[in-house]
């Protein structure tokens, strides 16, 4: 049986990896948007104040620059950003064009006549506020078709002004949007790893690498294998045939296909999974390599239905598959193995194995891993000494020999004593050491080593990343190792100056950190018993939806934090304060301490601790408080100062996780509403009008039937009421003012007639269900004087 066409599943293939609205967004705001306009600045200020143009420039900023300076070099230093600074203003990023568009108008914009003041103003804004979901931000929600244009928009006409080209690329930008995407090229969508997380700067194996090409052209042979003992390079050599392979594939391969298989590790005596998106039986395999070809709707199917349909994909659209490390499957399991090693035969698709033993019958099709051989292993370990940044000096050629015998050539072991070497060990005593402790043992003693020399924010970060399932983003670190941005990106540099993280890859345009496999693997092994690996875990497990505290853990905050109410009822804020610190020491990762500190910090005399507060807010959020006050209470202090957008996220953080609140879904709904209000005195009514509707969403959600709310609910039912009549006045207006600007003027006469009827309608049952509300009837004569043809919907 066949799914179905080549053409169509080439189709279906293509429909995943094409270019997303996120990616071009990226494309066009940082690459296009951003560096036409650093250079526009650069320019202008130069012309015009050559002997202070970055003074000029830094001038609007002054209170926050050193912050500007630290998060931007701290960004490229790990690796987000890669191109050499020309000068400071290209630590600008787009959220700081708005305030020089308006410090330094004339300059910038010579040409443009006094009425474009505002607009251009307006699309900077726009650009700075829409700016965070388009990057990817958080990753797994993808920028609307309608918000992508917008902001293209947005920035080609910014770019008109000065660079025509720019300009150019982005209405071709904003095209692909509208037409939904990018030709497809058939390597695209290769599963490969970073190659920093497999290896880097490779360093020969040729005569492994040419038997792999000889067999890859091979049309009759299907399997190949590559064995050897751990850490001799398999990983390695199979990962640099792919690449070679996806940068020059055979004719009739389409993509190649990389997966994993599941690894254990021991800690405290018992045996753990390695968290990773591998496969670890025949089920989880297949997933994986539908997944890859982009197939849709198979979670359900059985595994025979899974198997017939991985078959047809294997031949219509023939692959290079590499299966790492097969000998970790169970026995059980070696189901997985057989499928890829003899029903595959009826494909056209390759199929690579690594392995530590050579499974029976797989000798003929064998190549095996030794050591590196002298030549190579020199060069290996100039490499290394290279990459470390060690005194070359002090490896002299008779040191180096000793190394590789020590190691017997293992790249792996090589590698890590030299990172002996690198916390202060003489080489000499660096192979000593490693002769005494023999192989896995000396590894263990040379990380000891590492981190014993690490601050403590890095130790955090390294144990993250080591136990987070897969690759782990900046803001994921950061809840899971509880520390600051600064701290983060700091730690993150450390690490990567002892190559214990690699740059990170891109995934959906937002940079995700890993460790390669074996230091992963051995930050496990060696550290995995710890307190602090559990404390991470801990959160890793929170933030990742695969457990909740347990009961006891939960009560055990209670008395604490009914302690603190009262002493914060007593104005002892300090008192009240230093008894959720204590609690908190026991009780780490506590999110109903966490979400009591904020709101003693928010309610906190004389002046409430704005700062302390969100960061404690937002803390408990993150280890997804079930505490509905958490959230009200830090949506509130965001809407007494008037941040409508911060406010919608912290009650909307809190609906994500509680699933239905009244109370949370009026304030989501109001702030929105009053977002859209600030947006359309901006006249940005595309933004106004989204803005709108989801506070219509929000606040239908909480306008619970009259004699289903609770005790205490029904003035709070009255201001929902309030606030739909008012949400509702506010999208009348966006579309009339749509009308006048000519925007297919009779759909918006009609969308107003609509929303003028719902008016009408929730004005009745606002009056009928509060009848002695006060705002019934002042709203009431209010609307119908703003609206003159509300009258004509009323009952």
């Amino acid at each position: 049986m066949v799914v179905q066409g080549v053409s169509s599943t080439k189709e279906r293939v293509t429909k995943v990896y094409s270019n997303d609205n996120n990616t071009i967004c990226f494309e066009g705001i940082q690459r296009v948007y951003r560096n036409s306009v650093v250079r526009h600045i650069r320019k202008v200020f130069k012309e015009k104040y050559p002997d202070d143009f970055v003074e000029k420039v830094k001038k609007p900023f002054q209170k926050e620059w050193d912050s500007i300076e630290s998060n931007a070099q701290a960004a490229r230093q790990s690796g987000e950003y890669t191109a050499e600074l020309v000068d400071e203003l290209d630590l600008l990023s787009v959220n700081h064009f708005s305030n020089l568009f308006e410090a330094y108008f004339n300059d910038l914009f010579p040409n443009a006549v006094p009425q474009s003041k505002q607009a251009i103003w307006g699309w900077a804004r726009n650009i700075k506020k829409v700016r965070d979901p388009a990057l990817g931000h958080p990753a797994e929600l993808s920028i609307t078709d309608e918000d992508a244009m917008g902001l293209l928009d947005s920035a080609r006409r910014i770019l008109e002004n000065f660079d025509s080209e720019g300009s150019a690329d982005l209405s071709k930008l904003w095209e692909e949007v509208r037409r939904g995407g990018q030709t497809y090229n058939p390597l695209e969508g290769s599963t490969l790893p970073s190659r920093e997380s497999i290896a880097p700067r490779f360093i020969g194996r040729q005569t492994e690498l040419k038997a792999l090409s000889e067999w890859v052209k091979d049309p009759h042979s299907r399997v190949w294998l590559l064995a050897g003992d751990g850490g001799k390079g398999k990983t390695a050599i199979a990962y640099q045939f792919a690449v070679a392979t996806q940068q020059a594939p055979p004719s009739r391969l389409e993509i190649v296909i990389w997966l994993s298989a599941k690894s254990r590790r021991f800690v405290e005596g018992q045996s753990e999974d390695i968290e990773s998106p591998n496969f670890w039986d025949k089920q989880s395999a297949l997933d994986w390599v539908l997944r890859a070809y982009g197939a849709i709707g198979f979670e359900g199917k059985s595994v025979i239905e899974k198997e017939r349909e991985c078959l047809d994909y294997l031949e219509l659209l023939p692959a290079l598959v590499i299966l790492d490390d097969v000998d970790s499957l169970e026995v059980q399991n070696l189901d997985a193995m057989t499928f890829f090693t003899q029903r595959i035969h009826s494909t056209s698709s390759k199929f690579l194995l690594t392995s530590r033993r050579i499974p029976f019958g797989m000798q003929p099709m064998t190549t095996q891993v030794t050591g590196l051989g002298r030549e190579d292993g020199v060069k290996f370990i100039d490499s290394r000494i290279a990459m470390f940044g060690l005194a070359s000096q002090q490896f002299t050629a008779q040191i180096k020999h000793r190394i590789l015998e020590a190691c017997d050539g293992s790249p792996l072991f090589v590698q890590d004593l030299l990172r002996l070497c690198k916390v202060g060990e003489t080489p000499d005593r660096a192979i000593r050491v490693w002769r005494r402790e023999e192989g896995e043992a000396a590894r263990r003693y040379a990380l000891n080593r590492e981190f014993e020399e690490l601050e403590l924010p890095a130790q955090k970060v390294l144990v993250a990343c080591a136990f987070y399932p897969g690759s782990i983003s900046l803001y994921e670190i950061q809840v899971a190792a509880n520390i600051s941005e600064g701290e983060c990106r700091s730690a993150i540099q450390r690490l990567q100056e002892l190559f214990l993280i690699p740059e990170p890859p891109f995934i959906q345009d937002v940079p995700r950190f890993g460790l390669n496999i074996n230091t992963r693997r051995l930050v496990s092994e060696v550290h995995g018993g710890t307190d602090l690996a559990r404390r991470i875990k801990s959160s890793i497990s929170v933030i990742t939806g695969k457990s909740e505290a347990t009961p006891a853990y939960r009560t055990a905050a209670v008395q604490p934090i009914r302690q603190a109410v009262s002493l914060v009822g007593l104005d002892k804020h300090q008192e009240a304060e230093e008894t959720l610190l204590q609690a908190l020491t026991l009780y780490q990762g506590n999110a109903d301490l966490h979400g009591t500190l904020g709101w003693v910090y928010k309610s906190w005399k004389p002046q409430s601790r704005y700062t302390d507060a969100t960061n404690q807010f937002a803390r408990a959020a993150d280890l997804k408080s079930r505490r509905e006050e958490t959230y009200w209470h830090w949506s509130d202090m965001f809407i007494r100062r008037s941040e409508w957008t911060s406010a919608a996220v912290a009650a909307e953080r809190g609906l994500e996780v509680l699933h239905s609140s009244m109370e949370l879904a009026y304030k989501a709904g109001l702030a929105r509403s009053r977002l859209a209000q600030d947006l359309y005195q901006q006249a940005q009514y595309a933004r106004a009008e989204q803005e709108a509707l989801k506070a219509e969403a929000h606040l239908n959600e909480a306008l619970t039937d009259l004699e289903d709310i609770e005790t205490g609910q029904y003035q709070l039912h009255s201001q929902v009421h309030r606030a739909i009549v008012l949400n509702y006045s506010h999208l009348i207006r966006i579309k009339e003012a749509q009308q006048r600007f000519g925007r297919n003027e009779n759909r918006q006469k009609e969308e107003s007639d609509n929303f003028l009827r719902l008016l009408a309608e929730s004005l009745d049952v606002w009056e009928k269900e509060h009848p002695d509300d006060y705002y019934v009837k002042s709203e009431t004569q209010r609307l119908l004087y703003q609206h003159q043809r509300l009258i004509e919907f009323r009952n």
